[in-house]
């Protein structure tokens, strides 16, 4: 099963997310994959496939280790791209990660790691993934996406992580919560 840790997207903001989606779409050219409305969230730890007899010692090592990082407030400020807006890749619509989010991630890392998973680089921003680019990005792309910068602050709080598998579909990615976990010492 392929799976990864994320934090959920209220659903207000995911109306917002949609309409910077539906802007992007209908002033640009390009052959793209727009991620569903219901499948936006923050990514804290893609893990690629595993064996679904590691779950228990999953559940088990986030929830010990998000007890040890309190709720946070996320805020997502601007649209950018990956790996630039020349190139771009993956469109996305994030911000700076506060402290308590760097901290949870190296907190998990350390933990996958010492299930056998490899360490990966620190995240620079937080970011919400709202298109993937199959073909060359549009020219008009980063004038577009520089009109579009800084946006309205979208502010959120943090207050769990969920492991959530991702099965392909040739209609896109389908969701699905393997567990939950919440941050702090808040009653599961």
């Amino acid at each position: 099963m392929r799976a990864f840790f994320c934090i959920p997207i209220p659903d207000p903001l995911r109306g917002r997310l949609h309409d910077i989606a539906e802007g992007l779409r209908a002033q640009t050219k390009m052959r793209v994959s727009w991620v569903a409305r219901q499948n936006y969230h923050i990514t804290v730890r893609f893990i690629g496939d595993i064996d679904p007899g590691l779950l228990v010692n999953l559940e088990k090592l986030c929830r010990a280790l998000c007890e040890g990082v309190a709720p946070f407030e996320c805020s997502l400020e601007r649209v950018g791209a990956f790996p630039n807006i020349d190139r771009a890749r993956v469109l996305w619509v994030g911000g700076e990660p506060p402290p308590s989010f760097r901290r949870l991630m190296q907190a998990l890392t350390d933990a996958l790691v010492d299930l056998g998973f490899p360490r990966t680089k620190k995240e620079s921003l937080i970011h919400v993934t709202v298109a993937r680019v199959k073909d060359s990005p549009d020219p008009a792309l980063p004038d577009l996406i520089a009109e579009l910068n800084p946006i309205a602050p979208m502010k959120m709080m943090a207050d769990r992580i969920v492991l959530m598998e991702s099965t392909l579909t040739q209609r896109g990615a389908v969701y699905a919560s393997l567990f939950t976990a919440k941050l702090g010492n808040q009653q599961q």
